[in-house]
């Protein structure tokens, strides 16, 4: 019977007259295509989110992509990062309160925190400078004070130095620092009097990496960041030789100068620092014209300067010696020293 569905009968095939017929008399059902490219385009989507999602495509991808470079740790939200309370100014004795102190040549720090300070650290240890220099106000006349330094890690972050950007950048994860040291001016104690009228510098307060050193010296990180501390200390009549381990043992007033922040280096990184040690650095004067420094604040300098104190030695004033030998002793020694130093000026790619 014509009504009778054809695609059912056992000759019937898809491209048969009955086949034919059967479909063109079967009802249009609705289309369902448009699901069918939803559904299709959203198992695409989850496809490319699981693929997206693994991580072996994602360590792919972060190794075809470049890290992007950033000043910060990642994980660290620098919004609610409180405040080091190692950096802040504070005091634990009220007749201290009102005490200030005052960093000398503050225009000079100021223009090297503006590129960036760097400090040299070696094993021998190496001066600082700027040097640190403050003065006191506020100070009872007879009261005793000792006047002490030293220097905390600024953050957790070691640092590298770009040079196609000439800035310094987060490198990682900061190295364990050394046990913190105090180093106490050697003219301390002082009388309130006394600090009232001069200006006490640390220049003889020297910088080393040396975790075994023995000489008192401070030690630090390179590539890590810097803040230099001065601690005013009242000291007891009964308690003056008594060294001073543990500031929370006593009365004191910290100060904090962010201007004096640095990066403890083995080399010089920025070659404006360079430059400004030269032009400021009075026992560097000699060698401005020098291309490539590592570091020429003092030592090379005083060993240079050195000679007019042996032009006054025991040995050059022996009188067996004529005023000829004597002169000519004298060039031969300044020769020497600056040879020395103009080899050292030339550094690793100088003459053989």
């Amino acid at each position: 019977m014509m009504d009778e569905d054809c695609s059912l009968r056992p000759g019937a095939t898809d491209f048969s007259i009955a086949a034919i017929m059967a479909r063109q008399d079967r009802p249009q059902r609705p289309k369902k295509s448009g699901k069918r490219e939803e559904d299709a385009a959203g198992s695409d989507g989850a496809v490319c989110r699981r693929r997206r999602d693994s991580p072996v495509l994602g360590r792919r991808r972060d190794r075809d992509t470049p890290p992007e470079i950033s000043s910060s740790t990642p994980g660290e939200d620098p919004v609610s990062s409180s405040p080091n309370p190692v950096l802040q100014e504070r005091f634990n004795a009220e007749e201290l309160r009102h005490v200030t102190c005052h960093l000398e040549t503050k225009e000079l720090w100021d223009k090297f925190n503006d590129l960036g300070t760097e400090m040299i650290i070696t094993k021998t240890g190496r001066r600082m400078f700027p040097t640190l220099r403050v003065s006191f106000t506020g100070l009872r006349p007879d009261q005793r004070y000792a006047v002490l330094m030293d220097v905390v890690p600024v953050d957790n972050k070691r640092y590298r130095y770009t040079y196609h950007r000439s800035s310094w950048l987060v490198a990682g994860k900061a190295d364990p620092p050394a046990p913190c040291r105090l180093y106490m001016h050697p003219d301390s104690p002082f009388t309130g009097e006394q600090l009232r009228k001069q200006v006490v510098s640390f220049e003889k307060v020297k910088l080393t990496n040396n975790e075994m050193d023995k000489n008192g010296h401070l030690v630090l990180n390179s590539m890590h960041k810097y803040q230099p501390r001065i601690h005013l200390v009242k000291r007891r009549e009964n308690g003056l030789s008594v060294p001073i381990t543990d500031l929370e043992m006593e009365e004191y007033k910290t100060f904090i100068y962010p201007e004096s922040i640095f990066t403890a280096v083995t080399a010089y990184q920025n070659q404006l620092i360079t430059k400004l040690k030269i032009d400021s650095n009075p026992f560097a004067k000699g060698f401005r014209d020098s291309s490539r420094l590592t570091d020429f604040e003092r030592e090379t300098m005083e060993s240079m300067l050195s000679e007019q104190h042996f032009l006054r030695s025991p040995l050059l004033e022996n009188g067996n010696l004529t005023l000829e030998e004597r002169a000519m002793f004298a060039a031969r020694f300044q020769l020497s020293l600056r040879a020395a130093a103009a080899e050292v000026a030339a550094g690793p790619y100088g003459a053989l």
